[in-house]
């Protein structure tokens, strides 16, 4: 055996065991999910709404701040889920479908995609944003 090949035994020795064990070891779990971190929301405009509440049979699934000062606010029924946009009034170019004295209401991004938002649930729960916003006007 040439010198090369007998310095190089040892190493070559480790390296297959290295291999050997890697291959029998049995599978690590993946990692858990790093929990979603949920970043606490003002709802005060909307009178405390909260995660969970239930407004004419929909459940209020998420609750986020937005840039221009106002809230989505997630709404979901079964599949279905949509979102509306609750912002101060002015701070969008689009003429609102719903408003208050002071903010704006504008809905959509409805999932799954192509469904459609049904009318009476339109109704119903926008109606309980403005009164909520409403409320909270009157207070002052």
């Amino acid at each position: 055996m040439s010198r090369v090949l007998r310095d190089a035994a040892p190493a070559a020795a480790i390296a297959i065991a290295a291999i050997v064990l890697i291959a029998i070891a049995p599978p690590r779990e993946p990692p858990a999910p790093a929990a979603i971190a949920t970043v606490p929301v003002d709802t005060h405009m909307l009178d405390g709404l909260v995660v969970g509440d239930r407004i004419a049979g929909w459940s209020v699934a998420a609750i986020a701040a937005t840039p221009d000062g106002g809230l989505d606010v997630t709404m979901q029924r079964d599949e279905l889920r949509f979102v509306y946009a609750v912002v101060p009034l002015g701070t969008r170019p689009e003429n609102p479908p719903f408003q208050s004295d002071a903010y704006a209401i504008y809905y959509g991004h409805a999932t799954p995609a192509g469904r459609e938002i049904p009318a009476g649930a339109l109704r119903a729960t926008s109606a309980d944003l403005l009164r909520r916003l409403e409320r909270v006007r009157r207070r002052g």
